[in-house]
């Protein structure tokens, strides 16, 4: 599946801050959130840009370290689910997150 994302941005607690749009190609429905945002970093960092920062640990579901916001949902739409063990699958083919 194909997703855009649209990542908040900002340089420090006193930069301005804003939404960069990134496109997430041929991601698998048994990636994990987390594990897709790894392949759009290293097609970043490939292309010698800075790669999306975020926080997680154990990516078992145990720490709940991995929690960021999506789409104005904490750990996004699954209930009880860590982003670490959210699969991709709860999306749709060509989803704007």
């Amino acid at each position: 599946m194909n997703l855009t994302l649209h990542v908040w941005r900002q340089a420090g607690a006193n930069a301005p801050g804003r939404f960069e749009r990134y496109e997430a190609r041929d991601v698998s429905a048994e990636m994990s959130f987390l594990e897709m945002l790894d392949v759009v970093n290293e097609g970043l960092i490939g292309a010698g840009q800075e790669p999306i920062a975020f926080d997680h640990d154990c990516r078992e579901g145990i720490c709940g370290m991995c929690g960021m916001m999506i789409n104005g949902i904490a750990h996004g739409p699954m209930k009880m689910t860590t982003t670490c063990q959210l699969h991709m699958r709860s999306f749709k083919d060509g989803d704007e997150l």
